[in-house]
């Protein structure tokens, strides 16, 4: 008997250990993000800014434009100008609506989650260390992935080792039976009042590239 009690004593051990361990790997990684991006003072300012790009849509031969307003974890406006129309959609927390010619429509349903996961991909180092408790960490060679999950939505951020920023997100999102998979990667990181920015952006749905996006202006 006190040598199965024993073997117990030892398996809890191992296992509070072990959570130990990678709760402090999520920490260190999110916090050498932190670093990589400019310091948290910097890094501050990412909780709120507008931003325009330029976008080249791969379906077409047509180009627009994607004006950008995010504040931090919650709001987000997103104002996308093709040739021939315009189309703007904002999130405020629980409630999105969609504003065409002019026409205010509520998004209900399951594409809010849509809208939402559009902004969890846009989740800097600061917003993901205070949602540590819902990321799950794995690796590879030369990447971290550090998955959050909110409400049936997931994001993986994988993050480059050498260089401790975003590389590419992916978004899932269940649509009745039907999963959908939005992937970005970022490219061309540039320091921006020292923090670093990406200014090239390049989307797919599924393995669909739909469009590629170069950072125009930015204000925070």
């Amino acid at each position: 008997m006190k040598q199965i009690v024993n073997i117990l004593l030892m398996a809890l051990l191992f296992f509070s250990v072990a959570n130990a361990k990678e709760e402090l790997d999520k920490q260190q990684i999110i916090n050498k993000m932190i670093d990589s991006y400019g310091g948290e003072e910097n890094l501050l300012q990412l909780l709120k800014y507008k931003q325009t790009w330029n976008i080249e849509f791969m379906s077409s031969d047509n180009s627009g434009f994607d004006k950008r307003e995010v504040v931090m974890p919650d709001y987000l406006r997103t104002e996308i100008i093709y040739p021939n129309k315009t189309e703007i959609r904002v999130l405020d927390k629980d409630s999105a609506v969609k504003i065409f010619s002019g026409k205010v429509t509520p998004i209900k349903g399951p594409m809010i989650k849509a809208v939402k996961l559009q902004l969890m991909r846009l989740y800097n180092p600061l917003v993901l260390k205070n949602k540590i408790k819902n990321i799950n960490v794995s690796q590879n060679s030369k990447q971290y992935i550090l998955e959050l999950e909110n409400d049936g939505m997931k994001v993986e951020y994988i993050v480059s080792k050498k260089t401790m920023l975003i590389e590419k997100t992916i978004g899932r999102l269940q649509m009745g039976p039907q999963q959908l998979e939005f992937l970005t990667k970022y490219d061309e990181y540039k320091s921006v009042n020292g923090v670093m920015i990406p200014h090239k952006e390049i989307k797919f749905v599924g393995s669909l590239n739909t469009a590629v996006m170069t950072l125009d202006k930015n204000m925070f």
